[in-house]
């Protein structure tokens, strides 16, 4: 319900980004946090806001605004990576033929290419990424038990989006 989701844009576009529901669910916890501070009667709001009140509203008002998203543009000849909150986000752009493969890990990897964020206990983990023609390595999420399944599909969808070869690193995926 709340891991990325690959969602086609007619036949020319896919984008890899965070669902709508994961922000809807941030929304609507930071409300009842809030409304269950300011409708308890006595005092000031000021007074009866805490920092864990405080804090949880900030969390999910940021998952709420949070932006995560891979696009794939044929027709444009566009990768694009926008990270960082809806209005003020970093965008990286590449071209889309500039794409080698599509690249599944998943930890035990015999050729020593293991990603850095994989450390000994994530055992189980796999991780989907995009390698272009320079080395340079575009992680775009990585995920342990169930949701290897639907990682293992979207990178075969991509990969075959984007004409490359979808290569498999490690154990079983």
């Amino acid at each position: 319900m709340f891991d990325p989701i690959l969602k086609e844009n007619g036949n020319s576009r896919l984008t890899y980004t965070t669902p709508l529901s994961f922000r809807v669910v941030c929304a609507v916890v930071a409300v009842i946090i809030f409304l269950s501070v300011a409708l308890v009667p006595g005092g000031s709001l000021v007074s009866r806001m805490g920092a864990v009140p405080i804090v949880l509203i900030a969390l999910c008002a940021f998952g709420a605004v949070y932006l995560d998203r891979w696009i794939f543009d044929k027709s444009a000849n566009l990768f694009q990576q926008d990270v960082g909150i809806l209005l003020l986000h970093a965008r990286r752009r590449r071209p889309l033929d500039s794409l080698q493969k599509v690249v599944l890990f998943q930890r035990g990897a015999t050729d020593g290419a293991r990603p850095s964020m994989l450390g000994p206990r994530a055992r189980g983990t796999v991780v989907l990424s995009v390698v272009d023609r320079d080395g340079r390595v575009y992680k775009l999420n990585l995920s342990r038990g169930g949701g290897t399944r639907a990682l293992r599909v979207y990178a075969e969808r991509i990969a075959a989006f984007c004409s490359v070869p979808l290569e498999q690193q490690g154990g079983h995926v």
